[in-house]
């Protein structure tokens, strides 16, 4: 009898020292980030060529840690890529960002974004001397935007038309929109063909369209949203994020590097961006962007509110966040974002 006490004894005694002894899951060995086209993604091209984030993963105790870049032409298609698990952090506009977060709300697949990735102005950009205004637009007209409805261009653009001919009118510029590569949509308006006469366009696009002859600015976007607003959001999704809380914030700390980088170190930073995409710009004409007082490269998030607040009045988004923090990791809930 004492010795079958024994044994039970003994028996629970390794049981509990295996399951107190048992290592937490590990963290994944690989990690995956998206980035896109243009000088709004240099945080990501720093973060790239100095390897920034295997060097914050080392110093959190995570070694060999892999991490790939995968380039995507259009939000769609990466956001179903993370959704899919296939990418870890996923890199867009407010208002594709608070779409996927309205979507997948209250789901194993829901979103969450870790920070701002930088905040300038898109310039929308006309080569019709006669258009002033948005409410200038006539049907010969033709404006690109990255994308119909959805991208932050477009969703720009419906604001502004909702402050000009009134809320219930918000979509009557929609019909004049066409979607096309910002590379492609440049090269149009430079050629003064077609009937492309407007271009809602990003850095470094919209620097080289306004120093045409007869270009000129209608409207950016800080001007409709009410001040400065974060271009692209950095964002993953909070089954990623639990599962690996110290990649995550490895991922946070290099951003949070390389914007300090680019802000201290203009002229590398360009150096890098023209490295890593091939462009063809003077370093002299992208350092001259990135020392543009409206450029911003830091973790707020700007602007957030204002655009969840439309895209919830007119149906966009069925849910609407409180306050900002709702959006992003707790990690970034001390800086002053809106």
């Amino acid at each position: 009898m004492k010795v079958q006490n024994f044994k039970s004894i003994l028996g629970l005694a390794c049981l509990a020292l295996c399951l107190g002894a048992a290592p937490a899951r590990a963290e994944v060995q690989e990690v995956r980030l998206a980035r896109q086209y243009g000088i709004a993604y240099l945080p990501l091209m720093v973060m790239q060529e100095q390897k920034l984030i295997e060097k914050h993963a080392r110093e959190l105790g995570l070694a060999d840690v892999k991490v790939s870049w995968n380039q995507f032409t259009g939000g769609s298609v990466m956001n179903d890529a993370l959704i899919a698990g296939a990418l870890d952090f996923a890199v867009a506009g407010p208002p594709p960002f608070l779409t996927m977060w309205a979507r997948t709300r209250n789901t194993p697949a829901s979103v969450m974004g870790l920070a701002s990735l930088n905040a300038m102005p898109m310039y929308l950009v006309s080569r019709n001397p006669a258009v002033k205004s948005v409410k200038d637009f006539t049907d010969k007209d033709r404006i690109v935007v990255s994308g119909i409805k959805v991208s932050t261009q477009a969703v720009v653009l419906q604001m502004a038309a909702a402050q000009a001919f009134g809320k219930e009118k918000y979509d009557v510029l929609d019909r004049l929109t066409i979607a096309m590569p910002l590379s492609d949509s440049m090269a149009i308006m430079l050629s003064g063909k077609g009937q492309v006469t407007a271009d809602f366009t990003v850095p470094p696009f919209s620097y080289r369209e306004l120093k045409q002859p007869g270009f000129h600015s209608v409207i950016d976007t800080y001007q409709v949203v009410g001040g400065p607003s974060s271009t692209n959001v950095l964002y993953t999704t909070t089954r990623f994020q639990k599962a690996n809380p110290k990649l995550t914030q490895a991922v946070l700390n290099a951003l949070d590097e390389a914007q300090k980088y680019i802000t201290e170190n203009k002229q590398k930073a360009a150096q890098t961006y023209l490295a890593i995409t091939k462009d063809t710009d003077p370093v002299a004409d992208v350092v001259q962007m990135l020392s543009d007082p409206k450029v911003e490269y830091n973790l707020t998030p700007q602007g957030l509110m204002a655009f969840a607040e439309f895209m919830h009045q007119i149906g966009t988004i069925k849910a609407k966040p409180a306050t900002w923090k709702e959006l992003f990791v707790d990690q970034v809930h001390g800086l002053p974002g809106n």
